[in-house]
């Protein structure tokens, strides 16, 4: 995806009016310029679009923040994971025990699964207890979402229930969690710009 479309890079030092990169790798993201406390998340394509519109205002002496690209908000429980990006990404391992942890709390709260009707139910608690502590990651109030929302979710919005809910072995529950986190890391790192609150706003 990364290679098909053509997404503006700032010259190395990011001045010249691209002091809103906060980094390109290993996932974009951009401080907005809008006056909203959330964060977004912009797909590739979109966002091209708006970073052209953003140079042409700024080459012209305008304010860019009077148009905004289509995405997802993310908030709730999702601002909680993408603040947990912001503050781990220069370490892309982290990133992935991010999506890894926001994996294992859609499985506990959300999806129907045969392991977590067992005793084995602990060791899951367990799991999210010791990555919580070393990421720094909890959700508070009532977060019911955890993942990070893909355009591919909407053509098949049951596609992690199901691959989740006919497990019975606590490893391959584990492993699978891992799998679809990766999997989910990738295709946000290839595909989408998170922007998020000017600094002041977090």
């Amino acid at each position: 995806m990364s290679q098909v479309i053509d997404f503006p890079t700032p010259p190395s030092g990011g001045s010249g009016g691209w002091e809103h990169v906060i980094c390109d790798r290993p996932i974009r993201m951009r401080w907005g310029f809008w006056r909203t406390p959330h964060v977004i998340q912009v797909h590739l394509q979109s966002a091209a679009v708006w970073e052209d519109y953003r140079a042409e205002c700024q080459a012209q002496g305008k304010d860019p923040s009077g148009q905004m690209p289509a995405g997802f908000v993310l908030d709730g429980g999702l601002h909680y994971t993408a603040l947990a990006l912001l503050r781990h990404r220069e370490d892309e391992a982290a990133l992935q025990d991010v999506g890894y942890l926001a994996a294992l709390m859609e499985a506990l709260l959300n999806t129907p699964c045969a392991i977590l009707r067992t005793d084995l139910i602990r060791r899951v608690y367990q799991e999210v207890e010791a990555l919580s502590a070393r990421l720094g990651l909890r959700w508070r109030g009532g977060a019911q979402r955890f993942m990070l929302p893909l355009n591919e979710d909407a053509r098949d919005p049951h596609h992690f229930a199901r691959r989740v809910a006919p497990l019975a072995d606590l490893q391959e529950f584990f492993d699978t969690l891992r799998q679809i986190a990766l999997e989910r890391h990738q295709a946000l790192a290839q595909g989408y710009v998170l922007y998020y609150p000017r600094r002041g706003g977090l």
